[in-house]
C-alpha cells in the first residue's frame, strides 16, 4: 500500500498481433526459468495465472505448501475492486462519477471549501486530487484510526497541487471514496466499515466467483490453506514476518485471497463485467471506467522500454505502448506479501503473480520477471528485461547486506535513556540485549551504526534509518527517517 512500491511495476506490458499461447513445451520452459529466477531470488511462496475470458491457461505454484487456493494478502489490488463496487452502485443510480462527493454523501470534508465543494465521486477513486498524506499513514499507520476518524481525518491533510495536475498516490482518499458507496446509502460513519465487508462481499466477490475471497489482514482463524509472508534482513536471511495492519483501511487494500480467485477476478475484466459463472455482476460501460486514465504517471525505460504513456484510473493503471496496445494492471505490496494483477482488454491476456515476500528489497521483482519473460519470449517485446529484472533484484539484496555490513549491536546501557512508549503508538524496548522497536503486530529490530543512529535489520521497512534524539526540552525523540518523527510520551516500566 505505499506509494513507491508502485512505480516499481509502473509499464509492464504490451502485445501486438493475435495471441497465440505457447505450446505444452513452451510452458514446460517457462517453468523452467521462472523457477529459476525463484531461486535465485531466494523466495519461499508464490503463485502464478496466466488466463484468458474463458478459462485459467496455465498455472505455476512454487514453495512448500501452496497450492492454487492458497491465501495470499494481495494489499492494494483491492482498490480495483472498491472501484468495482462502486461501480454497480453507479449501475444503480446510487451515486454518479461525475456526483460531487459532497452531494453524494453531505458529511464529505475535503482539506478546502472549494475541494468540498467540487470533488467529484470518480475523483476521489483517481490519484489526482492534489491532496497528499502524511508517509507515515501509507507505510506504518494504516491500523489505526476507525472508518469514521478516517472519514474525519481528511479534511486534515495536506493540498499539494491544484486537482488534476499530479498524480499523488493517496490511501486515505482512496479509502474514503470506497466508503462513499455505502454512506451515500445511508450507512452511518460508525457503521460503514462493517458495511463495506458486507457490500464487497455480496456485490463483488461472491458474484464475480471468488467465493475464498474475503477481507482481513490475519487469515489466521478464518481460512485454513493460508501462507504466512517473508521477508529479507540486512544479512541476506530470511524471516517471517507478522501481519500488518490494514484496518480501515480494506478500500484500499485489505483483500485475502488465493490464485484461483484472483484469475476468476481477471477473468470478469476480460469478460467485461460477466463472471466466470456467467453472472452480470456489472455493466461493461461503468466497469471500462473504472480503467479510464484520469492522470499521467511515469514508466520505467529501463524495464519497460516499449511503453508509451500510462495513466492512474480508478484502482488500475491504464497503459499504452508504442503499438497501441493497452495494459491495465496494478500491485500490491504490505509486510511480507506482494501482489499483482494486470491485464490487456483487446488481447484477451491476463496474468496474475501473488508473491510471500515482502516489498522491500526485492518482493516485486518476481513479477516483472513474469511479465517481460512472457513478453520477450512469445511477442519480442521487453527483450532482454528479465536479465535485467535479475540483475535488479540481485543488487537490491546486496544493497541491504552491505548496509548490514555497516551495523553493530547495539550497546543496552547506551540506548537505556531512550527507551518506552512514544507518540503514534511506538514501543522502544531491550529484549535479550536487542534493541526492538514495536508498532502494533509489527516489529523491528535496531541495529547500531554510529553516534545515535541505527537501521532496522528486518521486518517490512528492512535498511530503513532510525535516529534518537532529544528535544530542544530534553524529551528523547525517535526519528523513522524520511517516515515519522515521534517523542516519548512515558519510559519503559
Amino acid at each position: 500500500m505505499r506509494r513507491r512500491t508502485l512505480l516499481r511495476g509502473a509499464g509492464l506490458l504490451g502485445l501486438s498481433g493475435s495471441l497465440p499461447m505457447p505450446a505444452p513445451a513452451g510452458w514446460s520452459e517457462f517453468d523452467r526459468l521462472v523457477r529459476a529466477e525463484f531461486r535465485r531470488e531466494r523466495l519461499v511462496g508464490a503463485a502464478i495465472a496466466v488466463v484468458r475470458a474463458d478459462g485459467v491457461v496455465h498455472r505455476l505454484v512454487l514453495g512448500d505448501r501452496i497450492s492454487p487456493g492458497t491465501h495470499f494478502l494481495v494489499a492494494s489490488t483491492t482498490k480495483s475492486m472498491s472501484s468495482l463496487l462502486a461501480a454497480t452502485y453507479v449501475d444503480q443510480g446510487v451515486i454518479g462519477w461525475d456526483q460531487k462527493a459532497v452531494d453524494a454523501w453531505s458529511g464529505f470534508r475535503a482539506p478546502t471549501p472549494e475541494l468540498t465543494r467540487t470533488l467529484r465521486v470518480r475523483d476521489l477513486l483517481g490519484m489526482a486530487t492534489g491532496i497528499d498524506e502524511p508517509p507515515a499513514l501509507s507505510a506504518l499507520h494504516e491500523g489505526y484510526p476507525t472508518a469514521e476518524q478516517l472519514l474525519q481525518s481528511v479534511v486534515n491533510l495536506p493540498v499539494v497541487a491544484p486537482p488534476n495536475t499530479r498524480w499523488i498516490y493517496n490511501n486515505t482518499v482512496y479509502a474514503a471514496g470506497g466508503y462513499l458507496p455505502l454512506l451515500a446509502s445511508g450507512v452511518k460513519p460508525a457503521d460503514v466499515a462493517a458495511a463495506y465487508v458486507d457490500a464487497v462481499r455480496t456485490r463483488v466477490f461472491g458474484p464475480a466467483g471468488m467465493a475464498g475471497t474475503r477481507i482481513a489482514d490475519d487469515p489466521r482463524g478464518l481460512v485454513a490453506d493460508y501462507t504466512r509472508g517473508y521477508g529479507v534482513d540486512i544479512f541476506g536471511g530470511t524471516t517471517t514476518l507478522p501481519y500488518g495492519p490494514v484496518g480501515s483501511y480494506a478500500p484500499a487494500g485489505g483483500a485475502l485471497s488465493t490464485l484461483d480467485d484472483m484469475a476468476s477476478y481477471v477473468r470478469l475484466q476480460l469478460r467485461r463485467g460477466q463472471s466466470v459463472t456467467g453472472r452480470r455482476v456489472v455493466s461493461a460501460a461503468n466497469l471500462a471506467e473504472c480503467w479510464r486514465p484520469h492522470i499521467p504517471v511515469p514508466t520505467d525505460p529501463v524495464l519497460d522500454p516499449d511503453a508509451a504513456s500510462a495513466g492512474y484510473a480508478m484502482g488500475w493503471i491504464s497503459e499504452r505502448f508504442r503499438d497501441g496496445t493497452r495494459l491495465v494492471w496494478h500491485n500490491g505490496a504490505i509486510d511480507g506479501f506482494t501482489a499483482y494483477v494486470g491485464f490487456l482488454p483487446e488481447r484477451d491476456l491476463g496474468i496474475v503473480v501473488l508473491n510471500a515476500m515482502n516489498p522491500e528489497p526485492t518482493g516485486l521483482f518476481l513479477y516483472l520477471y513474469v511479465l517481460n519473460l512472457i513478453l520477450g519470449t512469445e511477442y519480442g517485446l521487453n527483450k532482454g528485461v528479465p536479465p535485467k529484472v535479475s540483475a535488479a533484484a540481485a543488487a537490491a539484496r546486496q544493497a541491504l547486506v552491505d548496509k548490514g555490513r555497516t551495523t553493530r549491536p547495539v550497546d543496552p546501557r547506551r540506548v537505556q535513556p531512550w527507551l518506552g512508549y512514544y507518540e503514534g503508538g511506538y514501543l522502544l524496548a531491550l529484549e535479550k540485549a536487542r534493541l526492538v522497536l514495536h508498532l502494533q503486530s509489527r516489529r523491528f529490530e535496531l541495529r547500531w551504526v554510529n553516534g545515535e543512529t541505527y537501521v532496522m535489520a528486518d521486518g517490512l521497512l528492512p535498511g530503513s534509518t532510525v535516529i534518537l534524539r532529544r528535544d530542544p526540552d530534553g524529551t528523547p525523540a525517535l526519528v523513522v527517517a524520511g517516515i515519522d518523527t515521534v517523542r516519548r510520551e512515558v519510559g519503559q516500566n
